[in-house]
């Protein structure tokens, strides 16, 4: 008799896996194959793969796991196992010692700790982890950048990481940002085995800091997974996590073990679970058909691309200009005459070697017309000018905004719109006349660029070249893809696979997302022009090009030579701006200037920098990467000498406004203040008070690589940047010789007006000290940390009180404490008088036709040097002086009529910069924000507003390494503002129409956005009270898309549905203006929903809606005043009846699991809902609804006879609430064997 088999798979987002195993658990055979997209065509082929050596009545058990596995196992009718059970269950039985499970696969990553019962000896999971739908940790990220670099990820990327001496630090958490930082890297210089395991080392601690979250990592560790194939993650574990020879295992089947732990699952539990055969697998696969979207197909208007050049005629050599465009996916080289005619062009792919491209592409072009020409001038352009422009001898390196806008006036004067659109970036440029007038980059997300489509066409087996446009324009039904994140995409290609979606329709899809991410990500609500360039790599793309035109509604042109507009606008700058009688350019065959690439940590200043050094053969050594420009020589000339440093005059200021470093009556005991947050505000103050105290103060280090790295490192969860550099700094201080550590929860800030309802600090710095507690261990510090709860908004009185409280836990009281008190507040208030009499002093000497950058930021961004990635002093070196925001003198400016919600204060700072700027021609914004940041996702859109047209520069910092991309940012903004016509007016928003006026207004719908169904009680609380109200549906998938459109992607879940509900009824047939009006709750703060309402009333008046009211109703203190003409009975009735949803909606989840009769529970809710609406409107008690709804729920037909674990779900109101917005949670819940039980 044959010995029982079984048959494991594990069907993953990149891969399927199987294993045949018999009765002892010995693996047979194993099988990796990568899928390419046909998830369950490949499935089927492993599969039959299996049963061409097995019979299949050998088969005993067949089980599945991995992301795509329910769908087939579903489909098959064969057991299912989840992931972690499975990996954990299969690592548990061969390696019994292990505590730590790490797994990464191809777009999941998972950390499982193992916990063995004492007495049974029986091994479980004790606390796991997952990936959120972000790929960084995973193999899909390593396979993304191995494919940029031109390295294969088999072997030679884990061998390369291994030579690296100096791995630089990469940014790990997000894919997007990785790349940003390769690139910035290889312009650099760095070697790529450097690249490369730099990537390994930014993994292994994204998984430590955003998996890991805290947990430790208990030895022996287990990694599996397909990523344990790679040494180079390998020897990235062992140093991140410490571990010493033998800690780390990688198991003999270390790519199957989800597969093995699905198998071993089912034999351990008994679970029957037979092969029936491919029928059902097989029908799918025939008949499986996508569901038609709403995207019109694309056309080709069969375009003309257009690369020809120039034949030069005669014997005589002519003059010619040289442009080089480094990019960071092509390096594009081009030689015009001097009537700007092409004479040669190459583009080639850079390949993670830009010198070596730039050697290859000038030598080719040299061969065709480098004897028939005299070189007068030679530009750079791209992300790469700088060491390109050293390297090859350029008389003039220019951003590529200038460069590709110089390129299109030259080919059409009349041109006021380009796209460009690149390996890496996009861009959007206005001109004007010829001149650019505004523009626009791609901030981090390369969902809207070449290399996202080359990489998605990749997963497809498509060629970019041809048969993508090809397949594209065949499409009949363009599949809608959104515009979301690169590795979200390719989550919803592989869903749209698996049902069946046909390639073309897929393309034509991807073709449209990155329009609709262009046009909503970049562009934004900016003009488009008639005159419309498409220019970059991509416009190669006619499936790309079609649907900007469906899209635009308007005719894109693809300019002759689109491809290269930026190396022919670095030649053309280059003959324009010639001031030299000879060029520097080194000619075209370089080929055998042989050249090293280096790198070293300088340590001389706080910023501790990565530089990388070129040395050049017969030339001095070159630098790149250094902040501080220590390695900066006389090539940069510095046109800003002359103006003065005022950083590093604030700087001053708020460490010596205090002129003591050391108490006259020394205590003998030191408090340490980590510079975050509120210091670069309040440090005066804090120093004052605690040296007067006679406490000797000692501050963490300036912000410094190793800070950031630390702050990366420790934190515990996903927040802004400087929460990160928080953590940091406080890390920082661990082992200084310190007595008491000061951490306050600083809640609010001081009034600046009575009318302003708060003026908070953002969640996250009043949660400081609550989240580096949670993140570090300090019970073996012998330290005590201060973490006192501060309410400057409260008055002078409450906070010297608090002041008081302090210095009595540190044990001193009476005069002394009144004396640090008065002593503290001098000093801030001196502080705060030298910055604004600096300022007043700065602008009375600024000339009429001078500019000057105002820093729109928090001061813990702006004005710390080691997170404004040098800015002003880079700007300084542009010739740009570049005002603190605090040298403003803010008090002049009244938003609170405008504004009283913008209860941030930073909001209030912000908004009223805005206003001094949009009066003052002289100055311009430049905004630093940081990705994640919240309230910044409205205030920025309320700031650009007040500008009145104003250009504004926005720059999001986070923990990226290089300022290359912030200073071409820079430099195009200069550029721009040679051609903008000063300005000096703001426009104002106008007011919310409050609740309290609908009695004395004509009658309007007023159209309530859908939470839960306690909208349909207020509604029909205000119809008891002669107001015509009506809820809107449930948001849907439309909301969604509608929402994205008319956001930025940065706001709330909440905002994007209530914004797209919203449009989506203001758009709809049966709208009328002038009969309607909208309802949106606020509150006053600090959750960004209170600004819902404001952000809601732009979004209107930019459709043309102005004349469509936005009701509001505080929940604070005015929710009397809001609600009194709406009679004295409509907050009880509406209380009621919110309470009575909450009562039958709790009743609702606890019996629908149970229920016989499926969909008898929703269909009695829905009854005592209409019950509760009708008796609300009569003016009714809910009492008896309720009573009834409790018999009728009573008596529905149940079965509890197996229990279920009943499940709490917290976290957001709007989320928690809302059935769509939390993908139906609660049925999942049920029908996965649980209870829902949502507060």
């Amino acid at each position: 008799m044959s010995q029982k088999k079984y048959i494991g798979l594990d069907i993953g987002s990149v891969s399927v896996k199987a294993v045949l195993i018999n009765e002892r658990k010995e693996i047979l055979e194993n099988h990796y194959v990568r899928s390419h997209g046909q998830t369950v065509e490949t499935f089927l082929l492993v599969l039959k793969d299996i049963f061409n050596r097995t019979h299949i009545d050998d088969i005993d058990g067949i089980a599945i796991t991995g992301t795509g596995g329910k769908f087939v196992s579903e489909l098959m009718n064969i057991a299912f196992i989840n992931e972690v059970v499975a990996h954990s269950t299969a690592t548990t039985t061969l390696y019994p010692e292990v505590h730590t499970i790490i797994e990464i696969g191809g777009e999941d990553s998972k950390l499982m700790l193992i916990e063995r019962d004492a007495s049974t000896q029986q091994t479980k999971v004790s606390d796991f982890s997952m990936n959120t739908m972000c790929a960084a940790g995973t193999g899909s990220f390593l396979d993304q950048q191995a494919t940029r670099l031109g390295v294969a990820i088999e072997k030679e990327f884990g061998e390369l990481a291994l030579k690296s001496k100096n791995p630089p630090r990469i940014a790990g958490r997000c894919s997007v940002f990785a790349k940003t930082d390769m690139i910035h890297l290889q312009q650099e210089g760095t070697p790529v085995y450097d690249i490369v395991a730099g990537l390994c080392y930014a993994m292994a601690r994204n998984f430590k800091s955003n998996i890991g979250k805290g947990k430790e990592f208990l030895k022996p560790i287990v990694f599996q997974g397909g990523v344990a194939a790679n040494v180079g993650m390998i020897k990235a574990f062992e140093d991140t996590l410490e571990l010493k020879p033998g800690e780390l295992i990688i198991p003999k089947y270390y790519n199957v073990m989800g597969a093995i732990g699905s198998v071993f699952t089912i034999m351990d539990k008994g679970i029957h679970s037979p092969f029936l055969g491919f029928k059902e697998i097989e029908e799918y696969l025939r008949n499986r058909s996508a569901k038609p979207s709403n995207l019109e197909p694309l056309h080709s208007d069969n375009y003309k691309i257009v690369e020809n050049t120039h034949s030069i005629v005669g014997n005589e050599k002519i003059e010619a200009y040289v442009g080089v465009d480094v990019g960071s996916i092509s390096t594009n080289i081009v030689v015009i005459d001097k009537y700007k005619n092409v004479l040669s062009r190459r583009y080639l792919m850079t390949a993670g070697r830009p010198l070596e491209a730039v050697k290859q592409g000038l030598y080719e072009v040299g061969l065709e017309v480098g004897d028939k020409v005299i070189v007068c001038g030679a530009g750079t352009t791209g992300s790469g000018r700088y060491l390109t422009g050293d390297f090859i001898g350029a008389d003039i390196a220019k951003n590529e905004i200038t460069a590709h806008a110089t390129a299109a006036a030259n080919v059409d004067k009349n041109v006021d719109t380009i796209f460009e659109i690149g390996g890496q970036d996009s861009k959007f440029i206005r001109l004007e006349n010829g001149a650019i007038v505004d523009f626009a980059m791609n901030k981090v997300c390369a969902a809207g660029t070449g290399s996202f489509l080359e990489e998605q066409a990749e997963k497809l087996s498509v060629s970019i070249k041809g048969e993508f446009s090809k397949r594209a324009l065949s499409s009949c039904c363009p599949s809608h893809l959104g515009e979301r994140c690169t590795v979200f995409m390719e989550s919803d290609l592989n869903h749209h696979q698996q049902r069946g979606t046909s390639k073309d329709d897929l393309l034509a899809g991807l073709s449209y997302s990155v329009v609709l991410n262009f046009i909503n990500r970049v562009v934004e609500d900016r003009k488009i022009g008639d005159t419309i360039f498409f220019q970059g790599g991509v416009a190669a793309n006619r499936g790309v090009k079609a649907a900007f035109e469906k899209v635009t509604g308007k005719k894109v042109i693809v300019p002759p030579q689109h491809d290269i507009m930026g190396a022919i606008g670095s030649a053309i700058i280059a003959m324009e701006e010639r001031t030299w009688e000879k060029s520097r350019f080194k000619g075209f065959d370089l080929r055998h200037k042989r050249y090293e690439l280096t790198s070293f940590v300088c340590k001389d200043c706080s910023n501790i920098c990565e530089i990388r050094q070129v040395n050049i053969e017969g030339e001095n050594p070159l630098y790149y990467g250094s902040r501080c420009g220590k390695f900066d020589d006389e090539r940069s000339l510095k046109k800003g000498k002359h103006l003065p440093r005022l950083f590093r005059e604030r700087k001053d200021a708020l460490f010596n406004t205090y002129k003591k470093n050391k108490p006259d009556q020394p205590i003998g005991k030191k408090i340490g203040i980590p510079q975050v947050s509120t210091f670069y505000d309040l440090y005066p103050m804090w120093k004052a008070f605690f040296i007067e105290l006679g406490f000797e103060v000692i501050t963490s280090s300036d912000t410094n690589k190793d800070i950031i790295y630390n702050g990366v490192e420790v934190i515990t969860a996903e927040t802004c940047f400087p929460i990160k550099v928080a953590h940091g700094h406080v890390v920082d201080m661990l082992d200084r010789d310190i007595d008491y550590l000061f951490l306050p929860s600083v809640v609010n800030l001081t009034h600046s007006s009575p009318r302003l309802t708060h003026s908070y600090a953002c969640p996250y710095v009043q949660c400081i000290p609550y989240l580096v507690n949670s993140a570090i261990d300090f019970k073996e510090k012998r330290f005590t940390v201060l973490s006192p709860v501060i309410h400057f908004e409260y008055g002078e009185e409450f906070v010297n009180k608090t002041m008081r409280q302090i210095a009595k836990n540190l044990g001193r009281t009476g005069e002394t404490v009144e004396q640090a008190i008065r002593a503290a507040r001098e000093a801030l208030k001196t502080f705060n008088k030298t910055l604004e009499a600096r300022g007043q002093e700065i602008l009375g000497k600024l000339g009429e036709n001078e500019k000057a950058f105002v820093l729109i930021s928090r001061s813990y961004n702006g004005c710390d040097t080691g997170m404004n990635l040098g800015l002003p002093e880079k700007l300084r070196d542009l010739g740009i002086l570049t005002i603190p925001l605090d040298f403003l003198t803010l008090d002049i400016e009244e938003v609170s009529h405008d504004y009283p919600n913008m209860y941030w204060k930073t909001g209030q700072k912000f908004l009223t910069a805005a206003r001094i700027i949009a009066r003052d021609k002289r100055l311009y914004p430049l905004y630093i924000t940081n990705f994640g940041c919240g309230p910044d996702s409205f205030i920025t859109k309320f700031f650009t507003k007040e500008l009145g047209g104003k250009p504004c520069l926005t720059i999001e910092i986070d923990e990226h390494s290089s300022d290359v991309g912030a200073i071409t940012r820079c430099e195009a903004f200069i550029d721009s503002l040679k051609n903008v016509k000063p300005t000096s007016n703001g426009k104002k928003l106008r007011d919310d129409t409050p609740i309290h006026t609908l009695a004395e207004k004509k009658k309007r719908m007023i159209y309530i956005p859908y939470m839960c169904d306690h909208g349909r009680m207020i509604a029909a609380s205000m119809r008891t009270h002669g107001v015509l109200a009506e809820a809107l549906p449930m948001a849907n998938k439309q909301s969604i898309d509608i929402g994205r459109k008319f956001t930025s992607g940065k706001e709330c879940y909440p905002a994007i549905l209530t914004t797209g509900d919203i449009v989506k009824k203001a758009l709809s047939p049966d709208f009328d203006p002038e009969a309607s009006a909208f309802f949106m709750a606020t509150a006053s703060g600090p959750c960004r929903f209170g600004q819902y309402n404001k952000f809601h009333r732009l979004v209107l008046d930019g459709l043309g809606f102005s004349n469509v009211p936005m009701y509001t109703m505080d929940q604070g203190e005015n929710y009397g005043e809001d609600t009194k003409n709406l009679g004295t009975h409509f907050r009880k009735l509406a209380w009621n009846g919110i309470m009575y949803i909450d009562l039958l909606q709790k009743l609702q989840r606890e019996t629908r699991p149970y229920e016989l009769n499926k969909g008898e529970v929703d269909a009695v809710y829905e009854t005592f809902v209409k019950k509760a609406e009708i008796a609300l409107e009569k003016h009714q008690s809910l009492v008896e609804p309720a009573r009834k709804a409790r018999d009728v729920f009573a008596n529905i037909k149940v079965d509890r006879s197996k229990p279920r674990p009943l499940i709490g779900v917290i976290g957001e109101t709007y989320v928690r609430c809302n059935e769509f917005a939390n993908n139906f949670l609660a049925r999942s819940i049920e029908r996965l064997g649980g209870e829902a039980f949502i507060p």
